[in-house]
This record gives structure tokens, sequence and C-alpha cells, in this order.
């Protein structure tokens, strides 16, 4: 059975919003304002029955002819284009990325902090889902999505495990991240990802209080990471001590 987060009947811009099984009655929009429904209500209707859903039906549902649809997206692959560029909010990336660098906050809260905002803005029904599906079609948006994290934010996390390695041990890094690195930093993303499956996904749906579990998480990770990262210097594999 799967979890729908609950509808609601407000009206957007100058159109009702549909409900499942009664087509929308069509109004008189302003295009820009008939453009954003289409792209809320088509993230929505692709989040519930994944990208192979069609457009006559999603038509439907906004209250719109197929033909007009296509005057604003000619293609079903554009339309999907646009859903996708909308799920990750870049305007909220600047600040996480200062967040991250700030060294004058501890690691743990400014990774707690991070995922927080990441998890209550980010992994919503419609982003897990629509990314579940991606990974589960030839359309490449995980790829995108992730190159730009890993150059936004996985970096920037590892650099600040090493910052806080070298605090307590001395050690200095050579001047690359490594993998095994950006392994360790995408193991957390992993597991606050997870919440998302579980809270949009799963059956039953997760119920924790998702603030407490991240931070949990993140102690967890850092207790594991910190020292894995000191086990690869002692290895002489990442990380290589100052010799003066």
């Amino acid at each position: 059975m799967k979890t729908s987060p609950p509808r609601t009947n407000k009206i957007r811009g100058e159109a009702a919003v549909a409900t499942r099984g009664e087509p929308a009655k069509r109004r008189r929009m302003a295009p820009q304002d008939r453009e954003r429904l289409i792209v809320e209500e088509a993230t929505r209707y692709f989040a519930e029955h994944g990208l192979g859903g069609g457009t006559t039906e999603l038509a439907r549902r906004i209250g719109i002819t197929q033909p007009l649809l296509y005057r604003y997206f000619p293609t079903k692959q554009a339309l999907i284009e646009r859903v996708y560029e909308n799920l990750f909010p870049s305007g909220l990336a600047p600040a996480w990325e200062e967040l991250i660098d700030d060294t004058t906050v501890p690691l743990r809260n400014r990774l707690s902090g991070f995922y927080k905002d990441y998890a209550n803005s980010v992994l919503t029904y419609e982003h897990v889902r629509l990314f579940l599906f991606s990974g589960l079609s030839k359309f490449d948006y995980n790829t995108r999505y992730y190159s730009e994290l890993s150059q936004r934010i996985f970096m920037r996390i590892a650099r600040a495990l090493r910052h806080e390695v070298t605090a307590t041990t001395g050690l200095t890094f050579p001047p690359d991240i490594g993998p095994e690195e950006m392994e360790l930093v995408q193991s957390l993303h992993g597991t606050i990802y997870h919440v998302g499956f579980r809270r949009w996904v799963y059956t039953p749906p997760l119920r924790a209080d998702i603030d407490r579990l991240i931070e949990r998480k993140v102690d967890w990770f850092l207790g594991g990471a910190i020292g894995a990262l000191e086990a690869m210097a002692e290895a002489g594999r990442e990380i290589r001590p100052d010799r003066g």
C-alpha cells in the first residue's frame, strides 16, 4: 500500500486543483499561472504514477485539453525535465554551503542543521518518489542531481571532516579528496535519504521525530567516520602525516 500525503482543495491561481477522478473546471488563467499549475500537478501526478503516466490523464486532471498542455510543453520529456528542475531548491544551496563551511560552529551542529533543513525542504513526497522512479528509468536525473550534490555539498562535508581530524590529530591530507572519503560522506547522505524512503514509500510509514532521528544518525556517523579517517592515515592510504 502506497503512502500519500493528504490532498487539499485549495485554489491555486485561478484554477481549482482537480481531485482524483474529477476533472478540474477549466478557467481563464494568465499563461504563467497556467504553466505553474501544469508543473505542480505534473509533479504530483508523476510522483503518484511514475514516469510512465500519460499526458492525456494528466491534462484531464488539470482540467485542460492535451493540445493545450503541449502548447506549454511540446513533449512529455520536456515536461518531465521541468518537473525535475524544480526538485532541488538551488536557492537554498548557498546558505547550506555557508553553514557547512563555518568552522566556528561544531561539526555535529553543522551537519545536523543542514540535514534537518534538507529533510524538511527537499525530502518531500514528490521528491523522494520521483527520485526513485528516475533511478528505475532511463532518465538521468539521479546522475545530474548527485553530481550537483557532490560538488556543492559532499566535497564540503569531506573537507569539514578533514579539518576535524587535523584539529585533533595533527594529520594533514593530500590535495584531492579521495574516493574512500567521498564514500564516507555519501554513506551519511544515504542514511538521511533512507528516512525519506521510510516516510513516503515504505509501509508502515515512518512516524518518528525526524529532527531527533537525524541528530542521532549524525552522531553515529561522526563516531565512525572520524575513526575511519584516522585508520586510513595509519594505513597510509588516503592521508599522509605531516613530517615537518
